[in-house]
């Protein structure tokens, strides 16, 4: 290939990004000024109300992954226990802007949250080499059930 087809190439594919790159914008920005979706209603009464439901979401999250020994479905089922409440932090977030007491109290339940989620992290992680730990000493095979309640029965 001569220096000037490399060239030619060269050029041709510097334009091919570049109006890849304007058309994606381009079309970024077209979608959000005329084809903007409006967002859901704020569901709560007021700041207090968010903080309530988003704490109550918290709870349920940390209990829907309690016990379960593989971190990513650990992490899952936490994180769509979530739902629908933290979809709508931002609004929380708005609601609760005006008062400082108000903002101080979603800035702990955030780190709450963040903290819970770690802890499943941590527990599931722990648990699952503990789990095959356990069953490696006893020679069982990884994921054979662990059903102390029929050995306790038939003794």
């Amino acid at each position: 290939m001569s220096k000037r087809t490399g060239r030619r190439v060269a050029i041709a594919l510097l334009f091919a990004f570049l109006f890849a790159f304007v058309g994606a914008a381009t079309a970024q920005i077209t979608t959000q000024l005329f084809f903007r979706t409006e967002p859901e209603p704020f569901p709560f009464q007021g700041c207090r109300d968010g903080l309530v439901a988003l704490h109550g979401a918290v709870g349920r999250a940390a209990r829907s992954a309690a016990g379960e020994s593989d971190v990513g479905v650990a992490l899952g089922k936490f994180r769509a226990a979530l739902v629908p409440e933290w979809d709508h932090i931002e609004g929380v977030r708005k609601a609760c802007g005006a008062n400082e007491a108000d903002a101080r109290s979603l800035d702990a339940l955030e780190r709450l949250r963040y903290a819970e989620e770690h802890a499943v992290r941590r527990e599931a992680g722990s648990l699952e080499v503990l789990r095959k730990q356990v069953a490696r000493d006893l020679g069982v095979p990884e994921g054979a059930p662990n059903d102390l309640t029929s050995h306790s029965a038939s003794e």
